[in-house]
């Protein structure tokens, strides 16, 4: 598949591996020769800070940063940051979000409410009716290991078949991003992903 501007944007919190899938996904559109761009940003510099990658891949792609309103998928690895970043999308972005929150201390700290699944969803179907959540921490939870939860997330991408990327592209640069010792669990994690994402892509997403 070829195209001449994809726009995604991975937001999560430290600790959750954003800026490995960012690099992983970069490295997949280069193996299948298209030009990359990307850009990130940070806010607290430690683990549940907040993270924002910008990947652009295409035959034509000029600067890093995504048009708000652009964006052609938003991978978010905590449900609560696709909120945060809802002006990026617009009625055709895809929404993939694990269903996994992540509160801030300083919530808790001044009695603050935070959202819950359900009203994420909500929020996020007013602007677009693409959205779809995977229980990415429960599934790399029960492979054993649930840093895997970010290639969870990267299968179930190519699954849902909404970004133009090879799945053997993608998993020949997921490996080359881990040792070897890694290889076996991710690539099972992976596997589960995809399947996953094909449940979802022929499935409703209300």
């Amino acid at each position: 598949m070829e195209v001449k501007s994809y726009n995604l944007l991975n937001v999560g919190v430290g600790g959750q591996g954003v800026i490995l899938a960012t690099q992983i996904l970069s490295y997949a559109a280069l193996l299948d020769d298209y030009k990359v761009r990307t850009a990130e940003t940070h806010g607290m510099a430690q683990r549940g800070g907040s993270v924002a990658t910008y990947l652009r891949f295409g035959t034509e792609v000029e600067g890093p940063l995504i048009p708000r309103g652009k964006t052609n998928t938003i991978l978010a690895f905590e449900a609560s940051e696709a909120v945060r970043i809802f002006n990026y999308a617009g009625p055709e972005t895809v929404f993939l979000i694990n269903e996994n929150i992540i509160i801030p201390p300083m919530i808790h700290q001044m009695g603050m409410d935070y959202p819950k699944l359900t009203e994420i969803r909500d929020f996020l179907k007013e602007v677009s009716e693409h959205i779809y959540f995977i229980e990415g921490v429960k599934i790399a939870t029960s492979l054993g290991n649930v840093r895997t939860m970010n290639v969870v997330m990267l299968g179930a991408l190519i699954g849902l078949d909404i970004i133009p990327l090879k799945k053997e592209t993608l998993e020949k640069a997921i490996l080359s991003y881990l040792p070897s010792k890694l290889h076996d669990i991710n690539k099972k994690a992976f596997e589960i992903g995809f399947e996953k994402g094909i449940e979802l892509s022929g499935g409703s997403n209300d």
